[in-house]
């Protein structure tokens, strides 16, 4: 969330500027500021940053920032209601900036059901238990589209060390997730400059590729269905097989340019269910 609070007022929308909005979930407040569930408030923060976007204000019950994008009218806001009362804060802003429709409403928060630091773009759906998003669905008139920014859930041996999921929500990340999240916040904040440029495909195209699995390496000397004998045979064929090293009359004296083409030339050839206060 920005780092500074504004007496100033948010002035009323000119006639006729129906911007979008996003918003970013999260816990006002320093004691909140590092933890899993501020992982929206961190990635719309990425996201006011890479754009320029200055200025916030304290508006009804959010920070806002007020901009254009690329001639796009935008409110990025930060609701200081707690996680649970997100949607009162939405259905202020919703109904004051007169936002056409709740499809021009953009999400971003966490979630347990990706892995640290994984993006994934989505309309509508279902909340997971996220009570941020619960308080949404009660207080807005339609679905809306997410930026589900990826946090994880404990391992099976640590579970019990945190009793409920709202204690493992409220937690500061580990230093190994450190490095995956600021990559996540990342892709967040891409994803929201493509869905405001292009709308929802296009977000997605950005977010929703699976990282590819990188390839197991054989080890040297193995063929490709792991035995070892095969590929020694193999192998010998590129120096004396019947198909390589035969000269233009079927010969060995001319031999040695088609061994190569022949032989090693193929050879070298991827739900929340915590209580949010």
């Amino acid at each position: 969330m920005p780092g500074f609070f504004s007496s100033k007022k948010a002035r009323p929308p000119k006639e006729g500027s129906h911007p979008r909005l996003v918003l970013g979930l999260g816990n006002p407040g320093p004691g909140y500021a590092d933890t899993r569930h501020n992982a929206g408030y961190m990635a719309l923060e990425l996201f006011a940053e890479r754009n320029r976007l200055e200025n916030p204000v304290n508006f009804k019950s959010s920070v806002i920032i007020s901009g254009n994008i690329e001639g796009a009218r935008v409110i990025l806001a930060w609701p200081l209601t707690y996680m649970n009362l997100s949607g009162v804060a939405a259905r202020e802003l919703y109904a004051f900036y007169k936002v056409q429709g709740t499809e021009n409403i953009l999400v971003l928060h966490d979630e347990m059901d990706l892995p640290p630091g994984r993006v994934k773009v989505s309309f509508g759906g279902g909340t997971a238990g996220h009570n941020g998003l619960c308080s949404l669905k009660e207080n807005l008139p339609g679905d809306f589209a997410h930026v589900r920014i990826g946090i994880g859930r404990p391992p099976k041996d640590d579970w019990e060390s945190f009793g409920v999921s709202r204690d493992y929500v409220l937690s500061p990340f580990e230093d190994d997730e450190l490095a995956p999240m600021q990559e996540g916040l990342g892709l967040a904040a891409d994803a929201t400059l493509a869905w405001i440029r292009g709308g929802l495909a296009a977000s997605q195209r950005i977010a929703n590729k699976r990282p590819k699995k990188p390839k197991k390496e054989k080890p040297e000397g193995e063929s490709p269905d792991g035995d070892p004998a095969k590929a020694g045979s193999d192998a010998g064929k590129g120096v004396s097989g019947n198909n390589v090293g035969e000269g233009r009359d079927g010969g060995h004296g001319e031999g040695h340019e088609g061994g190569h083409e022949g032989g090693h030339g193929e050879g070298l050839d991827e739900g929340h269910d915590e209580g949010n206060d």
